[in-house]
């Protein structure tokens, strides 16, 4: 989901604006497979849409859509691969008015990797990375959102193994060099297929990922049931807890969690799809849950308990404290049928106060936004014979907006008027050497080994940190620091050798002549811990 900055300052800055009694509900391409699953609202009121589109007789591509405040379509933008499919998942903007997306592709390599893309106010662009790694599933880079110094993606990787790592943090730079990536899901042996939905950040740029895993029940540890999977970490990407949803009200929660929003007290709201297995009505129902701030399960509430098939994908905050779900549902368990899909407003504790049904379809909105002037703006692609997508904007009593008459700019910052055309992928493969027959090197090399005179160490390409509590594993990867301490150690554990080395130096020359023969220890250390070691014979 998308923040929102300071709804009531600019409501009281721009004022009143002019309206019609026009719906409000727009179709792209209508004519052309194409769908959306990102929105946000962009400096000058209009919209920003990404995701993807399906050109006759050539491969997906990414699509960008950028709208006026009515939803009427300004330019497009295709992003376009070469060789195989390219899709966007999320798409926001950047601290100078620009547009920072990510998604999956197949360009380049033999497997599907996330990516991420930087466009300039022109949406002209200016770099992309591609992130090749050893992991024999497909990755895709779901959220992409700008912080102070660059980028924060959550990057998971899916397919049937069911033990792999599968959920990243990168925390990229203003050039899309990764600095470090953080892996979760590792709390637990029991945490299975585990995979990260959406990211949201806090006010003081901590990190939250809803998301959903297989975990057992207490006390049945063979059998392993869907559960929402909420995880929380400090702005270092160090883990503060994951949990499991389990059990609440002494009953097993199953289910998936999708988008979440998060109140001034730190509790956690999430939409969520609450499967139902026993009682009078099971089923699946779109639902609230409630996670507090340190990671305890407070609450949830169905939305329709009626539902048998159903699930709640985007949450909102309006400005009174509310909240907009939006939802789909049907009662009754054949597949065929189409369904509700609608929004609700409700307040914390899950009371509905409105209901809209909005259109009959199989599918269900991708995004939401509540936009400026405290409006819902939700976005998705939907399939009636044609996958198209679909935009709808509401007032907070859920009713249709109407139409703006007062003129707005456009596009202001960039100098030229921006046209609809295609941007080639045009990425930089990151660590295809190193990753394509073997595991990102995290080992120091010495050579020769046995040494008699000159040493050679050359430091790896990232340092590779683990950290084991009695809640949870922490391993940590980094491609960029300052300094390590490099030293050397005998046999009896005396120090013979420490000095700093620059993250610029990648390699060291020791001069071994004096050393007395026998076997010594090699360390390298990055904040007060040992990130890897190796062991040399002198001769």
């Amino acid at each position: 989901m998308k923040k929102i900055y300071f709804l009531f300052i600019l409501w009281a800055l721009i004022g009143p604006i002019n309206i019609s009694a026009q719906q409000w509900h727009q179709i792209y391409f209508p004519n052309k497979p194409n769908g959306t699953s990102a929105v946000f609202e962009s400096y000058d009121k209009g919209y920003v849409l990404g995701g993807n589109f399906q050109p006759y007789s050539i491969p997906t591509n990414g699509l960008i859509i950028k709208t006026d405040i009515n939803g009427q379509m300004l330019w497009s933008k295709t992003i376009s691969s070469t060789n195989d499919w390219t899709r966007i998942a999320d798409i926001n903007p950047t601290y100078e008015n620009g547009f920072i997306l990510t998604g999956i592709t197949g360009e380049q390599t033999n497997q599907h990797n996330p990516y991420v893309m930087k466009l300039n106010s022109c949406a002209e662009l200016e770099w992309c990375r591609i992130y090749n790694t050893p992991n024999p599933n497909d990755e895709v880079g779901q959220s992409i959102w700008s912080i102070p110094g660059g980028y924060i993606a959550l990057i998971y990787a899916y397919g049937n193994d069911p033990i792999h790592e599968r959920v990243w943090l990168y925390r990229l730079d203003n050039e899309g060099e990764l600095i470090w990536k953080q892996l979760y899901g590792q709390s637990s042996s029991d945490i299975k297929f585990e995979q990260g939905a959406n990211l949201i950040v806090t006010s003081d740029y901590h990190f939250i990922i809803s998301g959903f895993c297989y975990f057992p029940d207490q006390g049945n540890p063979s059998i392993s049931f869907l559960r929402p999977f909420i995880i929380k970490t400090d702005s270092t990407g160090t883990l503060e807890w994951e949990l499991p949803w389990s059990i609440i009200n002494g009953e097993n929660f199953y289910g998936m969690a999708y988008s979440s929003v998060l109140d001034n007290q730190g509790t956690i709201y999430t939409a969520t799809r609450h499967i139902v297995t026993g009682g009078s009505d099971p089923g699946d129902k779109p639902c609230l849950i409630k996670t507090d701030s340190n990671g305890n399960e407070l609450s949830y509430s169905d939305i329709f308990s009626l539902s048998k098939m159903g699930s709640s994908t985007t949450i909102n905050w309006f400005v009174d404290s509310t909240m907009a779900l939006s939802y789909g549902w049907t009662d009754t368990l054949t597949t065929s049928y189409d369904g509700t899909v609608g929004v609700v407003k409700c307040n914390r504790n899950g009371d509905i106060l409105f209901d809209k049904p909005i259109l009959t379809n199989q599918y269900l909105f991708g995004d939401g936004i509540t936009t400026f002037d405290n409006k819902l703006l939700l976005v998705g692609g939907f399939k009636d014979g044609i996958w198209t997508t679909n935009a709808y904007k509401l007032n907070s009593n859920l009713e249709y907006d109407s139409v703006y008459n007062q003129p707005f700019v456009y596009d202001s910052i960039c100098p030229h008027p921006i046209p609809s055309d295609t941007i080639p992928l045009g990425c930089v493969l990151v660590g295809s050497e190193e990753h394509t027959d073997q595991a990102e090197r995290t080992e120091m090399l010495v050579y020769p080994n046995p040494v008699s005179e000159i040493l050679h160490v050359v430091l790896p390409d990232q340092l590779k940190t683990f950290e084991k509590s009695n809640h949870f594993n922490i391993t940590t990867f980094r491609s960029r620091w300052n300094s390590v301490e490099l030293e050397v150690y005998n046999l009896f554990g005396k120090r013979l050798f420490s000095r700093q080395v620059p993250f610029d130096e990648k390699a060291v020359e020791l001069n071994v002549s004096s050393w007395q023969n026998g076997m010594y220890l090699i360390r390298l250390v990055f904040n007060n811990r040992t990130v890897c070691t190796a062991k040399v014979i002198k001769k």
